[in-house]
């Protein structure tokens, strides 16, 4: 193997045989190795910097192990490391090279890693990032030393600092101002959003990505570009096959814990084989190759929606201050604007459903005031008549229109009963007056109260509870919440069975009431339990829509849950869960359900809806 030939060296380096002393600022001559002290000197390379030369240039040996056999107060300064005692792979601890096109090395293509395999390398200007995430721009010089024996025993490293490379001028101003125009154009927030990255890219980096983190949601990239037309590919293929989760660590940048702005001044390798899931996503990061990022939280009126994050290959253009302020100013804006659209999203479904209920409940009020309205109406011209004939009023007309009359009275005050409670729930006002009772005995009591209606509709009730379920609870809640969940299954489940069965274990009791009617949709089965919500027409069942919705509120206060399964055409089962409350052991255990009834435990959550 041919010797590498040395740069020229200053007139302020001298070569020498003997073992001068060591310095900081100088290169000691080897002593645990002559050969390599020969092999310095016969390349003409130094063993020793005096001087002014010392403080201009860093200097750092490397023997073949390893080993750090020199490393100068300048090479200390340049790296922003303090002289280690060994280097791996050719990698000085916690600093990454990059090339001039901003493009980082892997490892095995850094200088000192090439001139331990035997390459000298040119002199020619790198950036280093340092552990501390600043930056230095180095002219560096690599070359193999070898010893004795003709092979290479160490690398040396000079290097220069020279000035940073000047940065594109920022228009912020012009810049707001479009994002602004651009923003206010439409209440469609997140159609909005790829246009602004187009704003950002590539006039301040390589790629962009805005991500939405709404409380009790997943994390959602909602939108992302990049420059490069085939990294754009990756970049969307990178998110459809590994979209962030909150719950692996490092998935998501670092303002998502802190709310600070965050910077990665590198990808490193080190960084994605720490957040890569797998091989295939590895290599996607790699591809995709965001090799720095800026992230600045989106903040609105005291709450963070998610970041947006600025990914810039060329690394030698490093995020400045006023980058930083900027894409900081354009993402509270940002997230102004979505909180905005929001709330008017929000308002308007408010309006929508306010008009739906009034039209609803318009509807469901003059239902029973018709009948009750012609009832009283006929037996007034009925009493005139017989009035002036001197006739009496037959006792049979008059109990028949009083009985129409009670009946739409107590459906009258039903749905305004309903209102009420819908009224006192909102306001936070739903008081509870607890004591002992009979779960069992309360639904027996229930499916005796509807007996007569369940009779003219030709259902039949059935009612399995072969112990008492004895809790605190409620008693009016307790027996409305019961009733809410019967006069569904009749409703829906007309002319069909419908089964009520109770059970207790430990501390938990469950009823559970299934039809055998129409059933529900799955995509409905999420939204039967709001407001104003129903699964089928209103022009076939009647109804505010309030009763699951109060049901599910008056669950809840009992610390309890309500859910549904249900198939179409297959009839529905309403599962009720309350805990039994604080109450005597005895109950808990005397009173059990003998045999495989008796192994109760809290039914599985359903699985989630499909989007």
């Amino acid at each position: 193997m041919m010797r590498a030939e040395s740069p020229s060296m200053s007139s302020g380096v001298t070569s020498s045989s003997s073992c001068p002393d060591p310095s900081p600022d100088g290169v000691p001559e080897p002593s645990a190795d002559a050969a390599l002290t020969q092999g310095l000197a016969e390349q003409g390379l130094p063993v020793r910097v005096a001087g002014a030369e010392a403080e201009a240039e860093g200097w750092i040996l490397i023997e073949r192990t390893g080993a750090v056999l020199a490393f100068n107060t300048q090479a200390a300064f340049h790296f922003g490391i303090p002289a280690p005692a060994r280097v791996e792979h050719g990698r000085l601890p916690g600093c990454e090279w990059v090339r001039a096109d901003g493009t980082p090395l892997p490892s095995h293509e850094s200088p000192l890693a090439r001139a331990l395999a035997g390459e000298q390398v040119d002199a020619s200007v790198w950036e280093v990032l340092r552990p501390d995430g600043t930056r230095a721009f180095l002219r560096a010089t690599a070359v193999p030393v070898k010893g004795g024996d003709g092979q290479v025993a160490a690398a040396l490293l000079r290097t220069h600092g020279v000035e940073a490379l000047p940065g594109a001028v920022l228009d912020a101003s012009r810049l707001l101002a479009e994002a602004g125009a651009l923003l206010g154009e439409a209440v469609d927030a997140e159609a909005q959003l790829e246009p602004l990255l187009k704003l950002l890219v590539p006039a301040l980096g390589d790629g962009a990505l805005l991500i939405l983190k709404a409380p009790g949601e997943p994390v959602r990239v909602v939108a992302s570009l990049h420059a490069d037309a085939g990294r754009h590919a990756l970049l969307r293929e990178l998110l459809g096959r590994y979209p962030p989760d909150s719950s692996l660590p490092g998935e998501l940048p670092e303002v998502f814990v802190s709310g600070a702005v965050g910077r990665l001044p590198i990808l490193s390798e080190e960084h994605v084989a720490a957040i890569a899931r797998d091989a295939e996503h590895a290599r996607l990061l790699r591809e995709v190759g965001p090799h720095g990022c800026l992230s600045v939280p989106l903040g609105a009126r005291g709450g963070m929606l998610g970041a947006l994050m600025l990914l810039r290959s060329n690394v030698l253009r490093a995020f400045d201050a006023d980058e930083e302020r900027f894409l900081s100013e354009l993402a509270h804006r940002t997230a102004l604007y979505l909180e905005n659209a929001r709330l008017l999203r929000e308002a308007r479904e408010a309006v929508r459903q306010r008009d739906e209920f009034l039209g609803i409940a318009s509807h469901e009020l003059k239902t029973p005031l018709t009948p009750l309205s012609l009832k009283v109406q006929l037996l007034q011209k009925q009493v005139v008549v017989l009035a002036r004939e001197g006739r009496p009023v037959p006792t049979e007309k008059v109990a028949e229109t009083l009985d129409v009359v009670q009946r739409q009275v107590r459906r009258l005050s039903g749905l305004v009963d309903n209102l009420l409670d819908v009224s006192r729930i909102t306001a936070g006002r739903l008081r509870l007056e607890l004591e002992e009772l009979d779960l069992a005995s309360v639904a027996a009591e229930i499916l005796y109260r509807f007996a007569p209606a369940a009779a003219q509709h030709g259902t039949e009730l059935e009612l399995n509870a072969p112990v008492p379920v004895v809790g605190r609870w409620d008693r009016l809640r307790l027996e409305q919440v019961v009733t809410n969940l019967v006069s569904n299954a009749l409703k829906y489940g007309a002319g069909h069975p419908v089964v009520l069965g109770v059970e207790g274990h430990g501390t938990l009791a469950r009823l559970t009431v299934k039809d055998h009617g129409i059933g529900i949709a799955p995509e409905d089965l999420a939204r039967i339990f709001e407001r104003f919500e129903r699964a089928v027409s209103d022009r076939h069942y009647g109804g505010l829509g309030l009763g699951l919705y109060i049901t599910r509120q008056i669950v809840e206060a009992f610390g309890g849950k309500v859910r549904a399964t249900s198939e179409p055409g297959q009839g529905s089962t309403f599962i009720l869960e309350l805990p039994r409350g604080d109450i005597p052991e005895e109950w808990l255990t005397a009173h059990a359900a003998p045999g495989p009834t008796a192994d109760l435990e809290p039914a599985p959550e359903p699985e989630p809806e499909p989007s």
